[in-house]
Formats: C-alpha cells, sequence, structure tokens
C-alpha cells in the first residue's frame, strides 16, 4: 500500500507559495494605503510611509508600541526578495532555520525558534497572510509577488494574534483588486537557466464589482553538483564495493526548481458604502530537487560508560574509530566484523571524504529532480461592515496541502539510509471581529476558532542491498493528530492624556488534541519503488518499531498584555509592556522505541518584558527604532536531534537582547538602512541522557544579525529614464545547528553582499535590473544535522552561490 493512496491534499510550504499570490490583505478592501509624498520625497523608497495592520487596524508603523521590521512592496522589490525567508536578510535578530537542506525553511525571532521539523508541530513562530494562519510549519516558506508589504513582529503576540506566536510572527498581505484597470508583467533569467514569470491583471467588472487575477511560474537547474558515481575524495583502490546498485533516476544535481506554478484569483465586491466583499480562490504545484545536503564533514561521536552520545566532534585526517568511549575506539557499529574501523581514515564509516565542505558538490546516490513535491489550493473570504460607529468582520479560510519529501539520508554516494516524509493536512478557520472607538477609547473583541487535520508519515529505510547490515525494510511513523482551538479575545486602548496611552487586553484559548502515532517495519525485497512507502507486512522487530499511541488532551491558555505608550512629542514615541504568550502541548513523534512517557510535552509560557521607542528625525528624513527585551520561559519546547529524528522537552528558560534599526534619506538621491540585533539565551537543564543535564543554547540564534543597504539615485536622468545602484548586506554570527551544542554542531558566521542596479522609465512603465546576489560567491552552511552515529558524517546545506541575472517589468 503505498503512501500516494494514503494521503491527499497540499502541502504548507507550497501552501504558502500560493498565499503569497493568493489572499489579500485586510484592511480597506480594495484601496491600500498611498506613501505620503513628503516622506517619498524626502527619503526615496526607504522612507515611504508604511501602514500597518498588527493591532488589526490601519496605523503608520511609527505610532505602534510594538518591534516591528515592516517593508513595503515597493521595497522587497528594490531588495531583490523573491521568497519569504528572504525577509530575514534586513530584520534586526530575525533569522532562518529549517530542513531538508533548505527546502524547508522557517524563522527565528530573537532566539526564539521551533527545531522539530515533524509536520505535525506548529511552529512557535507564526505565519499568516492576509490574516489567515499558515497551520504547516513548512508553509512559512514560498514564493512573493503580487505583495503589498510585509510585516515582522518580534515577541509575543497573544492578545490579537494568538496562534502559537510566543516568539513572534511574520505577516505578508498581499494586492487587492483595483478600481481602476492595471496590471504587470515581470520577467527574469538569472544563473542555472533561472527562468521567473510573474504577473497580474485587475480591474473592474462592472459597478461595484472588481477582480484581480495573479500568477508565477519558475524553474532553474541544480546548483549542487552531484558528482555520483564518481567518488571525488577516496581514490579508487580504496573505494569500499559497498551499497549495490543506485535508485533508479538518483544521481541528479541538486537544488533545483524543476516546475513552480501559482495562480490566485479574486473578487471584491461593494454592494454599499458600508459592506465589503472579498473572495479569492488558489492553487500551487512545486516540483524541486532533493534536498541538497553535503555529507561534511566526517565526525566521531564521544560515548560516555552509560551509552550517552555526550558530545561529537570533527574527525582527524588519521581518525580510523568509529566512535570513542572513555578513550577507546567503539568500531563494527555498521559491519559484520566488531574489529572494523573506518574504511578510510578521517572518512565516514564508508569511505566518503570531504575534509570541509568548500566545494558546492556532492556525491549521492540517492538524489532526483523530482524529491520534493508540493501541492496546494484552497479558498479565502472576508467580509467587513460598517454598522454605525462599529466595525463589523468575518474572515473565513480553508487550505489543503499535501507534500512528498524523498533524500538520501546519510548524503554519501554509500547506498546506507533514505528519508521520505509525506503529509496531508487540511484547515479551516473562522474569525470574527467587532472593534470601535468612543472619545479616548479604542476596542477590539472577537471569536476565533480552528480545526487542523494533519496526517502525516516520515522515517527511514534501506534498500536491498545497503551497506546497513539489515538492509531492505522500511520505517514508516504514521502520525495522526486533529487539532480543534476556540479563542474569546478583546483589547483596549485608552488615551489618558495628549501624550499617555493606556494599552490591555486578554484572550483565552481552549485547545483539544486527539493524536494517534505508530511506527511500522516493513521488509522490502525490491528497489524497484525506492521514493515511496510500503506498509504491509508489517512485523514487530524489537527496536524497529513503536506500538499504537493514542492520547486525548484538553487545555485552557491564557495570554493577556498590559503596556503603557508615552509620545512627548509628534516624531518620538516611548513604549514599556509586559505580555504573557503561550503555546499548546502535543505530542513526539522520534523512532522507536520510544517510552510512552516521552510522547507527550506540555504547554510552554512566556513572560515578555520589553521596553523601546520609535523615533522621526530630521524633518522626516529618518527613523531610528530600537528595543530591548528579556523573555522568562516556563516549560520551553525545545528539540534535541536524536540521530534519526527529533525529541521535544520541556526546559526552563531565558532570552534577552536588543535591536535597532535605521533608515535614513541622506540626501534626496542616497538612502540608507542599518539594522543591528544582538541577544542571548540559555536553556537550562535539558537532559542529554541518562542522569545528565546541561544548559545550552537554542539552535539558529546568532548572537549578532547586522544588515544594511545602501542606494543611489543618479540625479540626472539616463535614457529617458531614473537610475538606482544600490548595494546591500548581510551578517549573522555563528549558530549551533543542535539544540546539544556539541562542538561539531556548530556553523561558522558568515556574510553576504549583494548589488543592483535598475533602470525606471519617466513614466513609471517599463523596469530594466541587473542584479547579482552573493556577489563575493561566499560558501556559507545554513542548516546541519549530526549523524555521526548512523554513518559517521555530518550533514550541511549551504546557501546559494553567487547569482546573478536580469529582469524585465512591464
Amino acid at each position: 500500500m503505498k503512501i500516494a493512496k494514503r494521503l491527499n491534499g497540499a502541502s504548507a510550504m507550497i501552501l504558502s507559495c500560493v498565499f503569497s499570490t493568493t489572499p489579500s490583505w485586510s484592511q480597506d478592501l480594495g484601496n491600500a494605503p498611498e506613501p505620503s509624498s513628503d516622506a517619498s520625497s524626502a527619503g526615496g523608497v526607504l522612507m515611504d510611509e508604511i501602514v500597518v495592520t498588527a493591532q488589526k487596524r490601519e496605523q503608520n508603523l511609527q505610532d505602534v508600541g510594538i518591534a516591528i521590521t515592516a517593508l513595503s512592496g515597493e521595497q522587497v522589490e528594490a531588495l531583490g526578495m523573491t521568497t519569504s525567508v528572504d525577509v530575514a536578510r534586513m530584520s534586526s535578530n530575525v533569522t532562518v532555520s529549517g530542513s531538508f537542506g533548505g527546502m524547508m525553511s522557517q524563522f527565528t525571532i530573537r532566539g526564539v525558534t521551533q527545531n522539530d521539523f515533524n509536520d505535525h508541530v506548529e511552529s512557535v513562530i507564526a505565519a499568516y497572510v492576509d490574516e489567515t494562519y499558515i497551520a504547516m510549519q513548512q508553509g512559512q516558506t514560498f514564493a512573493m509577488f503580487d505583495l503589498e508589504r510585509v510585516e515582522a513582529m518580534k515577541g509575543p503576540q497573544g492578545t490579537l494574534f494568538g496562534r502559537n506566536a510566543t516568539g513572534g510572527l511574520v505577516h505578508f498581505i498581499t494586492r487587492r483588486p483595483t478600481k481602476e484597470f492595471e496590471g504587470f508583467v515581470n520577467a527574469t533569467y538569472g544563473s542555472y537557466n533561472q527562468v521567473r514569470l510573474e504577473g497580474a491583471l485587475s480591474g473592474p467588472i462592472t459597478e461595484g464589482l472588481s477582480a484581480r487575477l495573479s500568477g508565477l511560474f519558475e524553474r532553474a537547474d541544480g546548483w549542487l553538483k552531484n558528482v555520483y558515481p564518481q567518488e571525488t575524495y577516496v581514490p579508487p583502490a580504496q573505494q569500499p564495493a559497498l551499497g549495490g546498485p543506485p535508485a533508479p533516476g538518483a544521481g541528479a544535481d541538486l537544488g533545483g526548481v524543476k516546475s513552480n506554478f501559482a495562480v490566485r484569483g479574486q473578487l471584491l465586491a461593494q454592494p454599499s458604502d458600508r459592506v465589503q466583499l472579498w473572495v479569492a480562490g488558489f492553487y500551487n504545484k512545486f516540483i524541486g530537487s532533493s534536498a541538497p545536503y553535503q555529507g561534511i564533514p566526517s565526525t566521531v561521536a564521544i560515548i560516555d560508560t552509560a551509552g550517552n552520545h555526550i558530545n561529537t566532534i570533527i574527525a582527524s585526517p588519521t581518525e580510523v574509530c568509529e566512535a570513542i568511549q572513555n578513550g577507546a575506539c567503539i568500531n563494527g557499529l555498521f559491519d559484520h566484523d566488531l574489529n572494523a574501523v573506518r574504511e578510510v581514515p578521517g572518512a565516514s564509516f564508508f569511505g566518503y571524504l570531504d575534509p570541509n565542505g568548500e566545494g558546492r558538490h556532492t556525491s549521492q546516490d540517492y538524489g532526483f529532480k523530482n524529491g520534493s513535491q508540493f501541492r496546494t489550493y484552497g479558498a479565502s473570504g472576508k467580509v467587513s461592515v460598517e454598522l454605525g460607529a462599529l466595525n463589523l468582520t468575518a474572515i473565513s479560510d480553508y487550505k489543503d496541502y499535501w507534500k512528498h519529501f524523498f533524500f538520501d539520508l546519510d548524503g554519501t554516494s554509500v547506498n546506507q539510509f533514505f528519508w521520505i516524509s509525506d503529509s496531508d493536512e487540511k484547515t479551516f478557520s473562522q474569525e470574527l471581529r467587532l472593534d470601535g472607538s468612543t472619545g479616548a477609547l479604542e476596542w477590539v473583541i472577537g471569536a476565533y476558532y480552528l480545526n487542523i487535520d494533519n496526517q502525516s508519515v516520515s522515517g527511514i529505510g534501506a534498500l536491498p542491498n545497503s551497506a546497513f547490515p539489515i538492509n531492505g525494510w522500511d520505517q514508516p511513523r504514521l502520525v495522526d493528530l486533529k487539532t480543534k482551538s476556540y479563542s474569546a479575545f478583546g483589547q483596549l486602548e485608552y488615551k489618558v492624556s495628549d501624550t499617555i496611552t493606556l494599552i490591555g487586553g486578554v484572550r483565552a484559548t481552549r485547545e483539544k488534541k486527539d493524536y494517534g502515532f505508530e511506527v511500522l517495519f516493513v521488509p522490502v525485497t525490491a528497489a524497484n519503488d525506492a521514493t515511496e512507502w510500503d506498509f504491509e507486512p508489517a512485523i514487530p522487530v524489537p527496536g524497529f518499531f513503536q506500538p499504537r499511541f493514542e492520547d486525548k488532551t484538553a487545555e485552557t491558555l491564557w495570554l493577556w498584555k498590559a503596556q503603557i505608550n508615552y509620545e512627548p512629542t509628534r516624531d518620538l514615541l516611548l513604549y514599556a509592556g509586559v505580555i504573557q504568550g503561550a503555546k499548546a502541548g502535543s505530542f513526539n513523534a522520534g523512532g522507536p522505541p520510544l517510552p510512552e512517557s516521552e510522547i507527550p510535552y506540555k504547554s510552554e509560557k512566556v513572560i515578555s518584558y520589553e521596553t523601546g521607542f520609535k523615533s522621526t528625525l530630521l524633518g522626516g528624513r529618518a527613523r531610528l527604532n530600537a528595543s530591548a527585551y528579556y523573555y522568562d520561559y516556563s516549560n520551553y519546547q525545545a528539540t534535541r536531534w536524536t540521530g534519526v529524528s527529533g525529541l521535544m522537552v520541556n526546559a526552563d528558560a531565558h532570552f534577552y537582547g536588543a535591536e535597532a534599526e535605521l533608515a535614513a534619506g541622506l540626501t534626496n538621491n542616497l538612502e540608507m538602512m542599518l539594522n543591528v540585533g544582538w541577544q542571548k539565551n540559555k536553556v537550562k537543564d535539558v537532559p542529554l541522557g541518562i542522569g545528565i543535564r546541561r544548559d545550552v543554547e537554542t539552535p539558529f540564534a546568532p548572537d549578532w544579525t547586522i544588515s544594511g543597504m545602501l542606494r543611489y539615485t543618479l540625479p540626472q536622468p539616463i535614457a529617458g529614464g531614473n537610475l538606482a545602484v544600490q548595494v546591500d548586506g548581510n551578517y549573522q554570527s555563528a549558530v549551533w545547528h543542535n539544540l546539544n551544542n556539541f562542538e561539531a554542531n556548530r556553523l561558522p558566521g558568515w556574510a553576504v553582499f549583494n548589488a543592483r542596479a535598475t533602470w525606471t522609465s519617466e513614466d513609471d512603465r517599463l523596469r530594466v535590473s541587473l542584479f547579482a546576489q552573493n556577489v563575493f560567491d561566499n560558501n556559507y552552511a545554513t542548516i546541519g544535522f549530526d549523524i555521526s552515529q548512523l554513518s559517521g558524517n555530518n550533514l550541511e546545506a549551504h546557501g546559494r552561490p553567487r547569482w546573478v541575472g536580469a529582469e524585465l517589468g512591464v
């Protein structure tokens, strides 16, 4: 029985991909606020006034006492951002973590992250598109186009955006249908035969009814060269005769996009001055390569007397031990001969050697052009009604995700293990809000319902003739999680005086979960279907299977906010507040055997203390915003990688840091942006084995993030248009890729610089750009996994190489 027969739906990652093209933004339907002419002339594209909806109503960015990095659609285009995670490039204390070699990515904000990548787990950094929640954490990666703006809100957002946002949220707002006819087409051609086409048509159908149709297509060749079956670093005489024949279709270059197609249609109706109705339907299909991992560098697990894995180190060039216990070699881990050593000194267990990973190449016997597949579709709708002095808003949303991943788990040329991950998830949400104002008081109350039905299967397998002594088997881990969440919320803002405003809010959430989990062990005798699961005949092999586990939970979560804003002048806002956020408990789905007591984990709670200011300087030519914070977590949900799966545990933690963001129009032609973030964190008493607990730092959380941009527009016209040139760059310091914080789990810091030149015709109807991303071709690791006990190496995914191209927009 194949997974294709059991799962239907649409993928989270693609969902988002479609979403960025699908729903529309939520306030003032069909009439996105225009930048003020004064701000634009004072500082160019960076000083455009940005209207945000962080508090469920339109406000100027500088009037909101929340740490927000907000970018308009014009700024996103100027920075050459094309995917959702590009937003992290220019945001202080915002970085990207992920899995599957970067085919799935998600945000880390102020060190808070979700490192359990199972599909049934929701992220602590919530992602929204047009006020609709993306439940599947892999949905945070998608292509951005036809975008109005993006808002990255830092810290718990419990009162108005309550869904699991203990670390923050990122909100993408897309363009609405317009009352006048308009349209655009953008075409890009870049390195590795990249082709990207996007466009939209928008305009009236009849009086009071308008429509918008948007679409995207893109493709690119793989940039990570797969040299299989050549063993690049090991002389032929030393190559082990292990692994048997490769899987059919394997050996493809990795990192490419075979096809990504998305379309969205919208209707916007205004039957009266007091009623607006918006509906949208969307579809997206994505096919890309297997995860672009490199099996580097070779590593050695350090084991204590109790058998605990207590450290991982980089293997020396002469290392022959498969593992080290109390200074002595442990060998024969994956060989019938217990006296066996590493086939090649300093290499993986099976002879693969890439000492430093500096080359953009890999040697994988299980790499495919279609190894990452997503599909999503759905519909959204919003009704806004004015009831005298009150405003009633209703938002309905349905999403259907399906995904199918398969890749080489050991990341080498040896036939050892593969990984397959499949998911089918359907979500429905309904929100009702009522807001209004009475004199000095502004308020909003509402209710929210969310239903998530997730069925997912992931795990490892070994093909026939595998180098693993027991070969020819599948080990699917089956998960069935149904979640129902009911919330009621409200927030008040009371203006005590012309300069002081008090803010208070509360949200109560009742959450119910129904969980089922089991792990099968299924013998396989043929390799002709190496990219899908077999589910029968399952046999109960000790250590390889998990009996059926079922459980139900129901809990009530309380989230609240108390804040004071002080505005001594029109150009300065000071704020200080305390927020309680929470995320419901859930269930692990790791590899067997997993004790039943370790499958459930508790809800987490955070108390956030934050203060900051927002200022407008130099007569509107500059904005300087800064904040400082301290988070006190109880039962922080921390995930440690345990070899071939993750295990979520609860541990107390604290996070603290500060950030500053500066944007300025230095002259009418020269603008700049500079963002700096610093953070520290500690997760306390994390269990790393029997009798071993340590204080550790969260993964993918750099101490420092720095980003900046300089943009210069030539004062004199060029060929009847305006020419702007810019450079931008971002830096992050070193990070751990595993909560264990072992020596070999640290990824070095890196910096990337980009350049762009854009010519725009005088009537703004034609735009031509030349760009270079990663100008200096820096090779840097972004994701890693410790598989030192599995095959004697680590998996790492690296950022894209230098990428140059041209864009034409009409």
